[in-house]
């Protein structure tokens, strides 16, 4: 695989289409508690709401700009707006991760989202959120290098580092909708598995299409997703939740 930007592989030419997939999955798993709620929304829920909306825009078409149009000059432009938006996107996250649990007391431990769930949330939220910052940076790197296919890599690991809530929330929505609005028994620590085997399925066919598996960012975005499996030890976990409370309550 070629990896300077001089002459992009035929293999990226459609990137830019396989990037509308995970931004669909990222509008219909927020649609309800974001899209379609604009007006109950709070200001720091705008500003990530927004600036999440608009990275996605441009994580289409910066890959278009360059394989399809070889418009060197505004893919550029753009990759600086999409660094800012980035550092938007995580900083807002980041403000709005600790309040899962401002409520925990008065969730229903048999809920869609429940006490145990708010707990985990925060842990892999956090965690996800520092990984698409570092791989947004690695990618950031890459192509001053002149490093292409890592370039590509680690911008598809950003954007499979924060897709896990809205894809639990999309299957969520999914499940509600075919148990004609009765949400009993659905739970987001019931669709925590079956979400994962889609995200794992995921990053390794998009892996296998645009990147390799001996990549780092493939083996950190497996690794960062582990924590899925032990989704009730890690929220029942009473030093977990110690902590949390020390630190966000």
């Amino acid at each position: 695989m070629n990896t300077t930007t001089g002459a992009v592989p035929a293999d990226y030419r459609n990137f830019h289409l396989w990037m509308l997939l995970p931004f669909a999955i990222s509008i219909l798993g927020f649609s309800y508690s974001y899209y379609f709620n604009l007006a109950n929304a709070t200001f720091h829920q705008h500003v990530h709401g927004i600036s999440a909306t608009l990275w996605y825009v441009l994580v289409v078409l910066q890959p278009y700009l360059i394989a399809r149009r070889r418009d060197v000059p505004n893919h550029r432009a753009l990759g600086a707006i999409g660094t800012l938006l980035a550092g938007l996107v995580a900083g807002s996250a980041l403000t709005i991760i600790p309040r899962n649990i401002d409520d925990v007391a008065t969730l229903d431990p048999n809920g869609f989202f429940n006490p145990t769930f708010a707990y985990f949330a925060v842990v892999i939220d956090m965690l996800l959120v520092s990984m698409f910052i570092a791989s947004v940076v690695l990618a950031v790197l890459a192509i001053k290098r002149r490093d292409l296919a890592s370039h590509v890599q680690w911008m598809m690991a950003s954007v499979f580092f924060v897709l896990s809530p809205a894809l639990a929330r999309m299957m969520g929505i999914a499940a509600i909708i075919a148990n004609k609005g009765d949400m009993t028994g659905i739970s987001l620590i019931g669709l925590a598995l079956p979400a994962t085997g889609v995200m794992v399925g995921m990053i390794l066919f998009y892996f296998h299409k645009f990147g390799s598996f001996r990549h780092p960012a493939f083996w950190l975005l497996m690794v960062s997703h582990v924590p899925y499996l032990f989704v009730e030890r890690i929220g029942n976990s009473a030093a977990v939740r110690g902590v949390l409370t020390a630190i966000f309550k």
